[in-house]
């Protein structure tokens, strides 16, 4: 698995960034539950109580271990858009790749989108790095509604943003636990939304994506004209 370091490995002064490095790189060996303060310390080569100076608990390292994958996240998405393309086209493209990412990445994902057991561990660093990744789309979405003539607004920004992330969420969990392919296999749904092939990906996101881009852009209009 690749390990998405930032920093270097440790010196003096950068335990903290080892710590998270020690952690991406044993969790490709063994789950996240049983990865300890304790057996990260030894695997970097410092006293379990060093840890401590860094981290209160695993938890609160594990919310530093989630804003460095939430940059590798925002990486991920940002090398898939093309700046000669549309903004529909990105938008498409910004969909196919959070679920490349859920598959190609699934441990990381995993981590990225659970939810922080106390509110003490959502920090500063946390959210800034949630709001990289959301600011390739929100971007494209600008983009969309310069091109269609319509003024920018912080609703119709915040609106084009939340839909385009909530298909791409949505239809990753539903893959994920295999809803799609049982409402294939009562024939419900058509096959192509099996998502089992490049082509059957690309399609369903091509054809989510316009259905998508059509309903941003009449709400927006709406909003515009009350």
């Amino acid at each position: 698995m690749q390990n998405p370091k930032n920093l270097s490995s440790y010196h003096h002064g950068n335990l903290k960034a080892a710590l998270v490095d020690a952690y991406l790189e044993l969790l490709s060996q063994s789950p996240a539950e049983k990865l300890s303060l304790r057996k990260l310390a030894s695997h970097v080569g410092v006293a379990p109580t060093a840890v401590y100076n860094h981290f209160a608990d695993k938890d609160a390292l594990t919310t530093a271990v989630k804003a460095r994958l939430l940059h590798h996240f925002a990486d991920y998405l940002d090398s898939h858009c093309d700046p000669d393309e549309s903004p529909e086209t990105n938008l498409s493209r910004l969909s196919k790749a959070y679920f490349r990412y859920s598959i190609e990445h699934q441990q990381f994902f995993q981590i990225i989108f659970q939810q922080p057991k106390v509110i003490e561990n959502v920090t500063d660093e946390l959210i800034a790095a949630g709001m990289r990744a959301e600011e390739q789309l929100r971007k494209t979405v600008v983009a969309l509604l310069e091109h269609h003539g319509i003024p920018i607004s912080q609703y119709n920004e915040g609106l084009g943003a939340f839909a385009c992330w909530s298909l791409a969420h949505g239809v990753t969990t539903l893959a994920t636990i295999h809803v799609n392919r049982a409402a294939c296999g009562f024939n419900r749904w058509p096959p192509q939304f099996m998502l089992d092939s490049e082509a059957a990906v690309n399609q369903a996101f091509d054809d989510l994506t316009r259905v998508l881009v059509a309903g941003v852009l009449a709400a927006a209009r709406s909003e515009i004209a009350n």
